[in-house]
């Protein structure tokens, strides 16, 4: 290996090595400030509160991978649990989270069902055991990487945001109509992955399934009460086009839709039932 190659090998490797460990508290100098004007897109550190929650596993170990259920994984702060599943297997342990992106899982636990051989359940095992360290890889997602020691990316996830929908809303519009009598009103159980609600004139029940993406979502066994009403158009709208969600994606702090497709909106949600 001639010195020139050995030493565009050396500054690759420091480069994978430092891709980690960024220090989220930083002290603006007259260097950094001058890079503040760099029209380069700064990606942010991410924060303990975001952090938090659900995250779905996209690839481990450099490959995507598959599951027979979505590999995710969900960091409880409060107590320093980790808990979720690896394609096939459930999983849980600890982990701590440090300084400079510092992050290290501890007594991982798995059940032992057998699993196809294309599942990569193990390499998911393997990358939390060699993480050392993680970093924001996105200024709009909140995605993230885990590396190991050296700096290798061992992990790659995306934050599962269906936690918005977390709670009761009121319809206030269907198909782009909005509603100018009585609102129905619907409520989300994120964790128990239930639909009750309102429709109107009966009261609806229904399961909720989650995909691989992070605004992903499918209202499931949808059924309503037989209560005959004077005026039922509103809750047979809301009732046919229920079924047919597929994501959702946030307006402000207080408004959501609910869409077939990100361009066909079906239903408008404001947050509470007052």
């Amino acid at each position: 290996m001639t010195k020139y190659s050995f030493l565009l090998l050396s500054i690759a490797l420091l480069t994978a090595v430092t891709s980690c460990k960024t220090t989220q508290k930083s002290v603006a100098t007259p260097e950094s400030q001058a890079e503040t004007a760099d029209p380069v897109r700064k990606i942010p550190a991410i924060s303990r509160e975001e952090f938090d929650g659900t995250w779905i596993v996209k690839t481990a170990e450099r490959h995507e991978v598959v599951g027979d259920e979505p590999v995710e994984l969900t960091f409880d702060l409060t107590n320093s649990r980790l808990y979720g599943n690896d394609g096939c297997n459930v999983i849980n342990g600890t982990f701590t989270l440090g300084d400079e992106n510092m992050l290290q899982f501890g007594s991982l636990i798995s059940t032992s069902k057998e699993c196809r051989p294309e599942v990569t359940d193990r390499a998911v095992l393997r990358a939390l055991n060699h993480t050392r360290f993680y970093k924001r890889t996105d200024d709009r997602d909140l995605s993230i990487k885990f590396c190991d020691r050296r700096g290798w990316t061992v992990m790659r996830l995306v934050k599962r945001m269906t936690h918005l929908l977390n709670g009761p809303w009121k319809v206030t519009a269907i198909n782009d109509t909005l509603i100018t009598g009585k609102q129905p009103t619907i409520v989300i159980d994120i964790p128990e992955a239930k639909l009750s609600g309102f429709a109107g004139c009966n009261r609806l029940v229904g399961h909720i399934a989650l995909d691989e993406t992070p605004y992903g979502i499918s209202f499931v066994q949808v059924a309503a009460t037989r209560k005959a009403c004077p005026d039922m158009e509103t809750e047979q709208k809301l009732l046919s086009v229920i079924d047919k969600v597929t994501g959702f994606y946030p307006i402000d702090d207080t408004h959501i839709i609910l869409y077939q497709a990100p361009e066909l909106p079906l239903i408008t949600l404001e947050k509470g039932l007052q």
